[in-house]
């Protein structure tokens, strides 16, 4: 049998139990091999890399080496939303889908109580805005914190969660419609 794992039929690129079989010099080499690029290609990103930096370079204590551009964007870059924060919005939204799902249960059970005090056109409109408030809140919160911290964002979800409680489901039970 055959030895070299490039050989093997039944294999896929960035197969886990190939690379378990691999011995360790050649992973070291593949290393080596994927960090390389061509001479004019690293040429070339120097080169632009140079041009972006020295317009910006005026000031004295301005970076003026490629490494230091380099290290600067890669701080920048975010780290992504945690596994916490995830199970966090999911969980909310959820609260959110009922929320919606209260208004409009507890709106329709109140019309015709409500009828003899409000016109149907002002109470459907105020019922409809009622219903769609929980998906506007939650969607102008998570559109308007994209680049703040995510104990902001949960802050400001827990705060609508509180302040947009489905009170006609609440107290009537949905109002007899159920």
């Amino acid at each position: 049998m055959n030895s070299d794992p490039e050989d093997d039929a039944l294999s896929w690129e960035g197969d886990d139990a190939l690379e378990a079989r691999r011995p360790h010099p050649r992973r070291e080499q593949d290393r080596d091999v994927a960090s390389r690029r061509p001479a004019d290609r690293r040429s070339a990103d120097q080169g632009f890399a140079e041009a972006a930096v020295a317009p910006a370079s005026g000031h004295p204590d301005a970076p003026t080496t490629v490494d230091s551009v380099r290290g600067a964007d890669v701080e920048d870059e975010s780290q992504g939303i945690g596994t916490a924060t995830l199970v966090l919005l999911g969980i909310l939204g959820g609260v959110y889908l009922l929320y919606t799902i209260g208004w409009a249960i507890g709106g329709v059970g109140m019309q015709a109580k409500a009828m003899f005090m409000l016109p149907a056109p002002l109470y459907l409109a105020s019922m409809w805005i009622a219903v769609l408030a929980p998906a506007l809140w939650f969607t102008a919160t998570i559109l308007l914190t994209r680049g703040v911290r995510d104990w902001v964002r949960i802050s400001a979800l827990v705060v609508g969660a509180a302040l947009l409680v489905p009170w006609p489901f609440v107290v009537a039970g949905g109002g007899g419609v159920l």
